[in-house]
């Protein structure tokens, strides 16, 4: 029998096979063959009590609010970044005094 090995949200920690492992870690969810085959081919990391698996985001929302202002600050300097080049070219600056320039 396969076992899922998860913490108190479900959050997938190991798989384990009483034909291999002695000792199984609680919590645990007896899943079945076919249960363990879909959460591997899909990386699912939550599995729920009924065996059924799925992909989760587990992170909190300050977070996810943390790593899209981080997407953002790094979204604004390229575009920042590709002004600036732009109003250089405008100015006469060559690709490669651009480069130079900003450090490429």
């Amino acid at each position: 029998m396969k076992y899922a090995y998860v913490d108190e949200n479900n959050k997938l920690l190991g798989f384990f096979d009483d034909e291999i492992h002695r000792e199984i870690p609680e919590p645990k969810i007896q899943i079945t063959e076919e249960q363990w085959r879909n959460a591997l081919a899909n990386n699912h990391n939550k599995i729920n009590s009924d065996g059924t698996s799925e992909t989760f985001d587990f992170r909190t929302d300050e977070e996810k609010a943390s790593d899209q202002a981080r997407i953002d600050e790094l979204a604004q300097k390229e575009t920042d970044k590709a002004s600036g080049k732009a109003k250089l070219k405008e100015l006469g600056l060559t690709d490669a005094q651009i480069n130079a320039l900003v450090g490429e």
